[in-house]
């Protein structure tokens, strides 16, 4: 038995059927970054090596880079103490904290102790990646914040997070975005 379509529920089929595989295209395409703008985003500061993660999709991107050389340029303002990065994250500057014995976690805290909000911003840039990592990354990830010779590199205005591992000589890259 055959039922008949009328031409208004027809031309909605042909619609959707048509708009699907674009959909689909559309989505498959759609990542919050690509790995050649945050290599360029993050190169100036350290010397980079082979990408060895990168994965994003629509609503979080997490990277890890080889790094070269242990030093960080100039390219990026660097620390010794929360107060002064804080007054840099203010003015919109990438910073580098560089602060001795003093993990990504102790900063992160540190910061939001003193500014919740702002240290919300840091916290969440920092746990925005998680979704994009693999089981494996993600455990590296989190020894590396916890590592008092690790530095925590963050960018304010394109709202990320890099951890260097000096121990490892990787760099982390961590975005999210919230809903």
């Amino acid at each position: 038995m055959v039922v008949p379509f009328s031409p208004s529920s027809l031309r909605r089929l042909i619609l959707r059927a048509a708009a699907a595989p674009a959909l689909v295209a559309v989505l498959l395409g759609c990542s919050l970054d690509q790995e050649e703008e945050v290599r360029a985003q993050v190169q100036d500061w350290v010397k980079l090596g082979e990408t060895y993660y990168f994965f994003s999709r629509v609503n979080c991107t997490a990277a890890l880079f080889e790094v070269k050389a242990s030093r960080i340029s100039s390219m990026v303002k660097k620390v010794r103490n929360v107060d002064a990065g804080m007054r840099a994250i203010t003015e919109g500057e990438a910073v580098a904290f560089e602060i001795p014995g003093m993990s990504p976690t102790v900063v992160t805290e540190k910061i939001m102790t003193r500014d919740l909000p702002q240290g919300l911003g840091v916290l969440s840039s920092g746990t925005g990646g998680k979704d994009c990592m693999a089981i494996e990354m993600e455990e590296a990830y989190f020894n590396a914040l916890l590592d008092p010779t690790s530095v925590l590199i963050f960018e304010p205005e394109e709202k990320f997070m890099a951890v260097f591992d000096r121990r490892n000589r990787r760099l982390f890259f961590s975005r999210g975005r919230s809903s």
